[in-house]
């Protein structure tokens, strides 16, 4: 005879045979083992950082950084299609709950990639936001995450970057446009002054002329 006591976090079902005989969060109940398999499903929210790369429309490689947030919202659904089960020591008995961040974070690169493969490069830089509506909301719909029982709280995408070369030669751009930029203000400035100068002689010049018909 063992005794079972679990987290308010946590949902128990326990099976005798094949017959469910409890469910419930946080429960505490003694069983006889020879014939009893515990399921515990964690219910509170999870983060799970996540990196991947994609290719643009116009076939450059970017890395999308964030994070997920997650919790399980219908356990026992959950617990229908992935192995909770637990020995008497609180261990999983299988690697499945493992394997619910990794099925997560496929359906967020999916939703992503429906995205970034219809923008070019530039897009894809400056779309972090449209990017992060577009996955939030195809997750809170996604069948491949309702049917697990999930409930997606939050999607935080915080960059999406190009490759180190990618990031190299677009900086030199960025320089290069700066530096033009500033050469056509340098002569600008220069053409202006010009062109004041020429106006200010050109009075002066007027000026000696209406003195001296004065003078006539």
């Amino acid at each position: 005879i063992r005794y079972m006591k679990a987290a308010p976090t946590t949902w128990v079902l326990q099976f005798k045979g094949s017959r469910l005989k409890r469910e419930g969060a946080g429960l505490s109940f003694f069983y006889w083992e020879p014939t009893t398999t515990l399921v515990a499903v964690p219910m509170a929210s999870v983060d799970v950082p996540f990196a991947f790369t994609e290719v643009t429309a116009d076939f450059q490689q970017v890395t999308v950084q964030g994070r997920l947030t997650y919790r399980v919202a219908r356990p026992k659904e959950l617990a229908a299609l992935l192995d909770y089960s637990v020995t008497p020591r609180g261990a999983w008995r299988s690697d499945d709950p493992e394997k619910l961040p990794e099925r997560l974070i496929q359906a967020t690169q999916t939703l992503a990639r429906t995205v970034l493969e219809q923008q070019g490069l530039r897009q894809a830089l400056g779309s972090v936001d449209q990017l992060t509506s577009v996955v939030r909301a195809g997750l809170a719909q996604a069948e491949a995450v309702t049917r697990l029982g999930i409930e997606v709280l939050d999607v935080a995408i915080a960059s999406v970057r190009p490759t180190p070369e990618m990031a190299r030669a677009l900086e030199a751009e960025a320089r290069e446009g700066l530096q033009r930029e500033s050469d056509q203000a340098i002569y600008a400035r220069r053409n202006a002054a010009v062109e004041q100068e020429r106006r200010i002689k050109e009075n002066e010049l007027n000026t000696e002329i209406t003195l001296a018909e004065q003078r006539r």
